[in-house]
């Protein structure tokens, strides 16, 4: 019979219904499924249209009616080695059934031969190669048989849907689902070919959907209104060589629809590419669920025959399962789709996948998304797919879109024919045009925009993206990164009047450049040392005539710890109090700390500091080699009074003095990470710098990075470091409070926390107060209340009257009603110095 043509149901109704039926007949009655899982919904409406006339059931495989005959139910799948005697069977599916003609033989017809019976067997057609093929050709030249071939639509409730499909597929494909043909070879139809038509790109299959109804949170989707965005969803591949190792990336503005193409990239590949594994990955688990619940699966069941396919039990449509899979594991078709999340390690590195996607990259570090790529490394397809929101400068998606082709668009202007990407000349793009009162866009020389999706995509870095070598062996192909920038300029529904409004109005710039140009932003007010600061103090070293120095005594030591590396920082005090970098080192070694340790004997190291994580031991018994002089860091957290605490006194609970001296870990601290990165790095920024440095070549080293190793001068390395660090104060609209953290800014800027742990082992000696003086060429005086005064007190009084620079009248946590400090809770004058926790009012 033909597909939906009511096999089954005919099957039923033999089995209850015909003269030698349960009903009817004297002798019991059998039906067959071709598996376990076919038989279980069968037997439950079988069940349920007789219900008023079952007696009992007797165990799970036989029921008794009210007159005395049964009903059996099998699964060839799970045979018996015996049956007993019955006047009729019932066999669905039997095409499916691997050896049929020889079940049937040896078992089957022997179950009929007491009774005479009956037996009905069931199928729809799947070419000539099978024993169900082969039983219906025995039964064309056996007078004893009777043999039907029925098409789909002898039945009168065909859903509209399926009457649909059965005008769109080929003729060969039709003769056999629906016509109940047998073919000289049978059509195999796999779940991405239900779907996906024949040669049908990515675009194609979107724009057909959206004319069969398809919505994103309740609306219709289209893309006849967006060629800027059309020509990004060409670039999602079609065929396998397109997409091995192609990693698309979409560095975006904000409210853009880039989740939707993501959902349904994801769908059309893992069809396309089936069967494969789809890794979904989100910042944290929570918005994992959320994906999947609230947004994935409102737009898959959108899509009838991809919601059908997820709701059959087998690619083939044989059976149906109850849900629509858990909320982390959706299986469609032969793809399945893990909703997970970068965050830990067990979800980063554990099961193996063919396509991954990443979405709000901007809250995944580089390190975890490396992690997560590891994935791939099986798999013959290795397509990434990742999209966000500008975030910061060289960090997460900005990191992918530098090292890709960096694809911008070029509005193309219809008076002069000059293409130009509009965040280029940002904000001279938009202009008021007086005839219409309204802001409008306009080309560098001044003639109006209209059509901002006029032009063209053109790539800035196009060797990141080769066209594909098909005579390279596909193992030695090179990675291609295509990546591609988006902003709102874009956006058929945001008028040039509301980005410049947002422009002109905005209290946080970083906000406007990354949601609406699409754009990283570095506030300069974060990055509190800048290369200009750092060649002050190398000055300001030289001229004091600070040297690198091979040996030395009292000094102080930072170590950040990173595996099989330590970056040190060692400094010693000047004559006048300020501090003089004497040695900086990159350690490579399986145990770097015993480099550590010789640092310590050649620059009589008084104290030092060093991180806990990631090797404790090894920081442990760093620190037992120099008791009372290593101090081991095992928190970063907020330090609500002062900075530092150390943990090396007197006081002991009962569970220490049970510990064993050697298993204690007396010298610690905990530390406020913001606080004192703030204080370190204001050291480099005053105009008299207290923190100085040697000659920046007059020390060279052999360093490693991405695998080769190389000799180059310390010093600007140290210098990067420095700027890559910023200070950021982020409010939380809810609380109305500030939270404050330390920033990595594309790199990990390893030698700015060494230098900050040199600061806290400087503070165990010295304090972390600075006195800062009002710059003076030369002794001056000034005329105040009559008498003559040095100009330096008349200086520092102006200083305090007017409420400039890092003063409390400036810093966001001053009240200018209530004269309070909130950081601080103490009443305050706005005109005094600005405190460690001294944040600028927007």
């Amino acid at each position: 019979m033909g597909e939906q043509g009511g096999k089954t149901t005919l099957g039923v109704e033999a089995l209850i219904m015909s003269p030698r039926g349960a009903l009817s007949g004297s002798a019991p009655v059998a039906w067959f499924s071709a598996t376990k899982e076919q038989l279980t919904e069968v037997r439950r409406s079988i069940k349920r249209a007789i219900n008023p006339l079952i007696k009992r059931q007797v165990n799970a495989r036989r029921i008794e009616l009210v007159h005395g005959n049964t009903i059996d139910f099998y699964s060839l799948d799970e045979m018996p080695n015996a049956f007993p005697q019955y006047g009729l069977i019932v066999v669905d599916d039997v095409r499916r059934v691997p050896g049929f003609l020889a079940s049937f033989e040896d078992m089957l017809v022997e179950c009929l031969r007491q009774h005479d019976g009956q037996g009905w067997f069931l199928s729809d057609a799947y070419g000539k190669r099978n024993d169900f093929y082969r039983l219906y050709q025995r039964g064309m030249s056996d007078p004893d048989w009777s043999c039907w071939q029925f098409p789909s639509d002898c039945n009168p409730h065909l859903s509209e849907e399926l009457r649909r499909e059965m005008q769109e597929v080929s003729e060969q494909e039709y003769q056999q689902r629906f016509q109940a043909e047998f073919l000289d070879v049978a059509i195999e139809l796999t779940a991405a070919q239900r779907v996906i038509g024949k040669n049908e790109t990515f675009r194609q299959w979107c724009e057909r959907l959206a004319k069969d109804g398809l919505k994103v949170d309740g609306k219709p989707f289209k893309l006849d209104d967006r060629p800027a965005m059309a020509w990004i969803y060409d670039q999602v591949p079609s065929n396998a060589d397109d997409a091995y190792r192609l990693v698309l990336v979409l560095m975006k503005c904000a409210q853009v629809g880039f989740t939707v193409m993501e959902m349904l990239a994801t769908v059309y590949l893992g069809l396309k590419f089936g069967p494969a594994t789809v890794g979904m990955f989100l910042p944290d688990a929570k918005l994992a669920d959320i994906k999947s619940s609230k947004r994935f699966m409102p737009v898959v069941r959108t899509i009838p025959s991809v919601h059908k396919l997820m709701t059959m039990e087998s690619a083939d449509g044989s059976g149906k399962k109850a849900g629509e899979g858990n909320v982390r594991v959706r299986q469609i078709g032969e793809a399945m789709f893990v909703f997970s999340w970068t965050t830990g390690r067990a979800t980063t590195e554990s099961i193996p996948m063919d396509i991954l996607s990443y979405d709000e990259v901007q809250e995944m570090t580089l390190e975890q998304m490396e992690k997560t790529q590891e994935r791939l490394s099986a798999s013959d397809i290795r397509f990434t797919l990742m999209g966000s929101t500008a975030n910061w400068p060289d960090a997460d998606i900005h990191h992918w879109y530098k090292r890709g082709s960096q694809h911008r668009f070029h509005t193309e202007c219809p008076t002069c024919g000059v293409k130009k990407a509009l965040d280029e000349y940002f904000p001279d793009c938009i202009k008021f045009d007086k005839e219409s009162g309204l802001y409008r866009y306009c080309c560098p020389d001044g003639h109006w925009l209209d059509d901002t999706q006029r032009g063209e995509w053109i790539a800035d870095n196009p060797d990141a993206d080769k066209p594909v070598d098909l005579s390279v062996e596909k193992r030695n192909r090179p990675l291609r990164i295509r990546s591609i920038h988006f902003p709102q300029f874009l956006s058929p529904t945001i008028s040039a009047e509301e980005i410049i409004f947002a422009y002109n109005n905005a209290t946080d710039m970083k906000n406007f450049y990354n949601r609406k140009l699409g754009k990283p932003y570095l506030d300069p007010s974060q990055v509190p040392v800048t290369l200009e600061h750092l060649a002050n103090c190398e000055k300001a070293g030289l001229a004091a005539g600070v040297k690198w120095k091979s040996r030395a005594t009292g000094t102080f030591m930072g170590i950040d710890q990173m595996g099989n590396f330590n970056v040190h920082v060692i400094k010693e005090r000047l004559p006048d109090g300020r501090q003089a970098v004497i040695h900086v080192e990159e350690t490579y070694s399986a145990d770097p700390f015993m480099r550590s340790s010789e640092l310590m004997e050649l620059y009589g190291v008084a104290v030092c500091v060093v991180e806990i994580n990631p090797n404790y031991n090894d920081a442990k018994k760093f620190a037992h080699r120099h008791p009372g002089k290593v101090f081991i860091c095992d928190s970063f957290g907020s330090v609500r009074e002062g900075m530092i605490q150390w943990g090396d006194g007197p006081r002991m609970d009962a569970s220490d003095r049970r510990t064993d001296e050697e298993a204690q870990d007396r010298y610690t601290l905990r530390m406020d990470q913001y606080k004192c990165m703030q204080v370190s790095m204001s050291r480099f920024t005053t105009d008299v710098p207290s923190c100085v440095f040697p000659d920046r070549q007059g020390l060279a080293q052999e360093v490693l990075e991405k695998g080769k190793r190389f000799v180059t001068a310390i010093l600007p390395r140290v210098f990067h470091h420095f700027t890559k660090t910023a200070l950021v104060a982020e409010k939380d609209e809810e609380t109305n409070q500030y939270t404050r953290r330390v920033k990595k800014i594309g790199i990990d800027p390893h030698f700015s926390y060494a230098n900050m742990l040199c600061d806290v082992a400087w503070a165990r000696a010295h304090g972390t107060s600075t006195f800062i003086l009002p710059q003076s060429e030369q002794p001056r005086t000034s005329e105040m209340g009559g008498a003559v005064v040095p100009r330096q007190l008349a200086e520092v009084r102006e200083q305090l009257e007017s409420v400039q620079g890092d003063v409390c009248g400036r810093c966001i946590s001053y009240s200018d009603d209530t004269r309070r400090c909130s950081e601080n809770e103490c009443t305050v004058r706005a005109a005094d110095p600005g405190c460690w926790a001294f944040i600028a009012r927007g």
